[in-house]
């Protein structure tokens, strides 16, 4: 196990703080880590049943400067708990609320930097509920039939890496063949 010999603040920020650490390595070596803290995350699939649809939010990615098309998301609040946190997102991106939201499972977004864990959630049972939208965002709710799911996945060129755990974890978690392979 790597040990922190000094570690020190670069950046806090609205979303993130940087830390720059100085660690020993199990071989006895220094080395320097970069950290990025960041609070956690959801990810949610709002599977509508009746419909058989999947909802999905196009929003302008500022970092990758191009529209991505990925299911509802978005950063903990402080000391939130993720199931708040998962019903919050998809009022505030899509005007829904889930009496039937289940935790598939947390995974680990990009640990080589961040400690990031982002909680993947199914979302059923949809009821109409609208929070206010945060003001620096701007979404577009794109609709998916769960028949054309796998075409959509391709042929839109999802590249988001959280929309497309959640639909592996779905099937593996609950025994759909939602993306029939």
């Amino acid at each position: 196990m790597e040990k922190t010999k000094q570690s020190r603040l670069i950046y806090e920020g609205k979303i993130i703080t940087l830390l720059r650490d100085e660690v020993i390595l199990e071989s006895g070596r220094e080395t320097v880590r970069e950290v990025v803290l960041h609070n956690g995350s959801v990810v949610v699939i709002p599977y509508d049943e009746k419909e058989g649809s999947i909802y999905f939010v196009k929003q302008y990615r500022y970092p990758l400067k191009s529209y991505l098309i990925e299911l509802p998301a978005g950063k903990l609040e402080d000391s939130e708990n993720p199931y708040d946190a998962a019903n919050r997102e998809l009022s505030e991106e899509i005007g829904f609320f889930s009496n039937n939201l289940k935790k598939l499972k947390s995974i680990a977004s990009s640990p080589g930097y961040v400690n990031e864990i982002l909680h993947v959630f199914i979302a059923r049972e949809l009821v109409k509920k609208e929070n206010e939208k945060d003001f620096d965002e701007n979404i577009e709710i794109v609709k998916v039939k769960v028949e054309d799911l796998k075409r959509f996945l391709l042929e839109q060129d999802i590249i988001d890496g959280k929309t497309l755990a959640s639909f592996f974890l779905w099937e593996l978690v609950e025994g759909e063949n939602i993306l029939s392979f």
